[in-house]
């Protein structure tokens, strides 16, 4: 039992320090910057679509899943934003140049880039789920939907 707490303890930090790595990673890649309150966005993120991604595939519950992440990632950016940069000036980002934005902080345009990059976290938490926490998942190969546990062999299913 104990085990088992510290192995899902384990997996949190896992899932959390992915989506702080890979957010900052492209924020890096796209802006040339990244500030760690970024990180722990991307983290608290990554977390939410990890606790969303069931194993079901129907295109519904992706677009689902992808759409409650994106409101979740536009509401904290919104709570961040107004704090970070209109109340300490830190500047970290402004969206105010691009349109419908509220207050320079959320905008529509980064709404949808949140929604695309939800379903690119959720094949990231599959690919965690499976290597790190060794569960079974659903992978398409070939057509074909396999499921495939931690052990399984993949060139042997062939």
């Amino acid at each position: 039992m104990e085990k088992d707490r510290k192995y899902a303890a384990l997996g949190t930090v896992a899932v959390f320090l992915s989506g702080g790595f890979a957010y900052g990673l492209i924020e890096d890649i796209s802006r040339g910057f990244t500030h760690i309150s970024m990180g722990l966005l991307g983290g608290m993120a990554m977390l939410l679509i990890h606790a969303l991604n069931g194993r079901e595939r129907t295109l519904v519950k992706v677009l689902s899943r992808s759409l409650v992440s994106a409101a979740f990632i536009t509401l904290c950016e919104l709570l961040t934003g107004e704090l970070l940069n209109v109340r300490m000036g830190l500047c970290i980002w402004d969206y105010s140049e691009l349109p419908m934005n509220l207050d320079g902080q959320i905008c529509p345009l980064f709404t949808g880039i949140w929604f695309a990059l939800s379903a690119v976290g959720s094949l990231l938490d599959d690919l965690i789920r499976f290597f790190i926490l060794r569960e079974k998942r659903d992978f398409v190969l070939f057509g074909r939907a396999e499921i495939y546990s931690a052990d399984t062999n993949i060139s042997d299913t062939t």
